[in-house]
């Protein structure tokens, strides 16, 4: 997963303040709502949390392709 982070930055332009704050808060929130959970446990649940994501915005897709074919 560290791998995959690096490479899937290596591109961007580097944070700004605003950015490492929030992203200090999702660590914040993430260790109140789940407590001491261990790398794998992790992993899972934000692979889930990005499943549950791709399938919601595949749906609304396909919602709208299907409104434009109708004529909607």
């Amino acid at each position: 997963m560290a791998v995959t982070l690096m490479l899937g930055s290596a591109g961007c332009r580097e944070e700004g303040a605003a950015e490492k704050a929030g992203k200090k808060v999702d660590e914040m929130v993430d260790r109140l709502r789940y407590g001491d959970e261990g790398d794998l446990e992790k992993a899972g649940r934000k692979l889930g949390e990005a499943a549950d994501d791709a399938t919601r915005k595949t749906g609304e897709a396909l919602e709208d392709l299907g409104k434009e074919l109708q004529g909607d």
